[in-house]
C-alpha cells in the first residue's frame, strides 16, 4: 500500500511575527493529495462548532510561494484575520489558506494545476467538516486574485462572494462573473492591474451587468469611515460587482 504524504513541518514564527501575527499559530498545517500533486495547506476550524459554518478561502500571492507550509499566514493577514477571537465573536467562519510552491497564474491569462487542486482541496474541507456549502467566500491578492478570477468563471455562483485585491484577469472572459457578489481593490498607480482591472469591469457592464465605483484613502484617518472611503462602493449599494480604486498609497507594494 502506498505511504500516506509526509507531513509538513510547522514553521516557528520569530517574536516579530508572533506580534504581527498573533492568529497565524490557531492554523494547523497539512497536505492533500490529489492526482499526481499534493498541496499544502493551512486550517483554521473553531474550538466550539455548533453548526454549519461558512468557510473563508484565502489565495496569496507570488511573494507567499513556498515550500514552507505556513509562509502565507506569515507575510501577511489576509488569512489571519478571519481567525481573530474577536472577528470570530462577530463572523465565525473556518479559514483555508493553501500554501503553493510555484507560480500558478500567469499574464497570459492561464492557470497551472494548483487551480484545480485548490478546487478540490475545498470540496475535501466541505466533505469532512461542517461547512455552510452556500457560503463559501474567497479572497486573494494579486497572484491570488488572479487565480480567483479563472475560478469564478469556470465555477459560477461556487463563491458566495469574494474580495479580491491587487489582480487582473482577461477582459475577454470576466464577463461571465457578471452575476457575481464581488468586491475588487487596486491601486490607481499599479501600470497593469489598474486599467486591466478597468477594462474587465467595463465589459461586465457591456454584458448588463452592474459596478458600483468608489474610492480608498489609504491615508485617511481610520477612525472616520466617511474619509477612508468615497464614491459608490461606500454607500452600501446592493450592486453585484464593486471596483474601488486605491490611491495615495504609503505601502510601497500595494
Amino acid at each position: 500500500m502506498p505511504h500516506p504524504p509526509k507531513q509538513p513541518p510547522k514553521m516557528e514564527m520569530t517574536p516579530q511575527e508572533q506580534v504581527y501575527l498573533p492568529n497565524a499559530a490557531r492554523f494547523r498545517q497539512d497536505v492533500f493529495r490529489t492526482g499526481a500533486h499534493t498541496l499544502m495547506y493551512n486550517l483554521y476550524v473553531p474550538e466550539s462548532v455548533s453548526g454549519p459554518l461558512p468557510l473563508v478561502v484565502f489565495m496569496h500571492d507570488m511573494g507567499s510561494v513556498s515550500e514552507e507550509p505556513d509562509r502565507t499566514l506569515r507575510q501577511g493577514i489576509g488569512a489571519d484575520v478571519w481567525a481573530d477571537p474577536a472577528e470570530q465573536a462577530v463572523r465565525p467562519c473556518m479559514v483555508l489558506a493553501p500554501q503553493y510552491t510555484e507560480k500558478s497564474a500567469h499574464d497570459d491569462y492561464t492557470v497551472g494545476w494548483a487551480a484545480e487542486a485548490t478546487m478540490d482541496l475545498i470540496r475535501d474541507v466541505c466533505n469532512r467538516y461542517p461547512v455552510d456549502t452556500d457560503r463559501i467566500y474567497g479572497t486573494g491578492q494579486s497572484m491570488g486574485t488572479m487565480m480567483l478570477c479563472e475560478l469564478l468563471i469556470r465555477y459560477p455562483r461556487f463563491f458566495a462572494g469574494c474580495f479580491l485585491t491587487a489582480g487582473q484577469w482577461d477582459p475577454e472572459r470576466m464577463s461571465a462573473i457578471r452575476d457575481e457578489h464581488v468586491w475588487i481593490m487596486v491601486s490607481e498607480h499599479d501600470d497593469r492591474a489598474f486599467p486591466i482591472m478597468g477594462a474587465c469591469m467595463q465589459a461586465i457592464e457591456q454584458a448588463g451587468g452592474k459596478v458600483a465605483r468608489g474610492h480608498v484613502n489609504a491615508k485617511a484617518d481610520a477612525q472616520d469611515p466617511g474619509e477612508i472611503l468615497s464614491g459608490r462602493a461606500g454607500t452600501g449599494c446592493r450592486d453585484p460587482v464593486h471596483l474601488a480604486g486605491w490611491g495615495q498609497c504609503a505601502s510601497g507594494w500595494c
